[in-house]
């Protein structure tokens, strides 16, 4: 009879196993289709969906920086909510009227420098052209002669007329989600009957609400110095254009691994052209190349861990496929939306091997912790 009975149970805990391993590959098939139905619906509805995300990372920013300026204490009282989200979103308001003017200025700017630029271009060619004892080569003109003007105008005036018809929708986009978030409470309870289900989507919403409130408050501050420290070397080297190349370079450093490297590039390109000897390039290149490595190697990881917990081979990737499809909007973004999709991942036990991948360290219930006693 007992022997009936161990059979009978080892028949069942294997049944439950091929029934288990059943899950987890429907469960991993469900995962790969409904990634690429999200690349297939960022390609094909790229204009609906890249403004109301870039609207999304703006709310996230006004509400980490609500949220920071909300600690002030003013008589031994905290600001009210309100105060703090008002604040935040004139200090946006004056960010982008800055950054408006800064642009337009500028191109004003360049338009006048570019003749300047071409002459010592033009003698870098020759000196090059001494050493490696060549005649002649095709003159600046020449160069500029073959390049298709009219298609190049067309395509930078289409260019502004996109973002300028972006920042439109995204202004009504971050309205409208500020509107959403008073609400957003109420729905949740109502979505679900279940109160221990409710706590717990809440409980997700709020980790998800709060790594990356974390991520994108502790990387504009440290993009921030970045930008600062830039703009004072090229002040001091005399780079064109100082206060644009460090506006660019705290865009470009929230793009992990490749915007520092960038954000270093393009300045230094600028100051070989702008001075006829190497000298200033050199310096400017070393200075801020330095910069950008202790800032990325000493500051960053004491302000922020390891808490995001992202593999960086996922980075990687992310970055190529979100820079692929929205450029350099994308890229900016794909942190933030890989973060999402660990912690939502790891929030369900069908895909948490999937949050394990996604990872880093492999531990995806206390990174933070586990990082910080390393």
């Amino acid at each position: 009879m007992s022997d009936t009975n161990g059979a009978g149970s080892s028949d069942t805990r294997g049944a439950a196993a091929r029934r288990s391993g059943n899950l987890r590959v429907v469960t991993v098939f469900a995962g790969f289709a409904l990634t690429a139905l999200f690349i297939y619906l960022m390609v094909i509805a790229e204009a609906i969906l890249l403004p109301f995300a870039i609207a999304v990372f703006f709310v996230i920013l006004l509400d980490s920086l609500s949220e920071r300026i909300c600690r002030i204490k003013i008589g031994g009282h905290s600001l009210p909510g309100w105060v703090g989200m008002t604040i935040a979103v004139l200090i946006l308001i004056l960010a982008f009227v800055a950054l408006a003017n800064l642009i337009r200025s500028n191109i004003a700017a360049v338009s006048a420098a570019l003749p300047g630029y071409e002459e010592n271009f033009k003698g870098y060619l020759d000196r090059i052209l001494a050493l490696v004892g060549a005649q002649e080569l095709p003159s600046i003109r020449d160069l500029a002669n073959q390049i298709d003007m009219r298609n190049t105008l067309g395509s930078m005036v289409s260019a502004l007329a996109s973002v300028t018809g972006n920042t439109m929708t995204v202004i009504f986009y971050i309205v409208f989600i500020l509107l959403e978030q008073v609400t957003f409470g109420r729905k949740v309870d109502a979505l679900f009957k279940n109160s221990e289900d409710s706590r717990r989507a809440k409980e997700m919403i709020a980790r998800i609400s709060n790594d990356i409130q974390k991520y994108i408050g502790l990387k504009t501050f440290v993009s921030a110095i970045t930008g600062t420290l830039s703009y004072i070397v090229m002040s001091l080297v005399g780079v064109d254009f100082a206060a644009f190349w460090a506006v660019l370079i705290f865009i470009l450093n929230f793009i992990p691994y490749i915007g520092s490297l960038v954000g270093v590039a393009f300045p230094a390109v600028l100051t070989l052209v702008q001075f006829g000897t190497p000298i200033p390039f050199i310096i400017t290149t070393v200075v801020l190349a330095s910069v950008q490595l202790a800032v990325g190697n000493v500051i960053e990881p004491r302000l922020m861990g390891r808490s995001l917990n992202l593999s960086p081979l996922v980075i990687l990737l992310s970055l190529a496929v979100f820079g692929q499809i929205w450029g350099v909007a994308g890229m900016v973004l794909s942190m933030p939306f890989m973060v999402i999709a660990m912690i939502v991942c790891a929030g369900f036990e069908a895909t948490r091997p999937i949050a394990v991948l996604l990872s880093a360290t492999g531990n995806i219930d206390g990174s933070e912790e586990t990082s910080d006693k390393q």
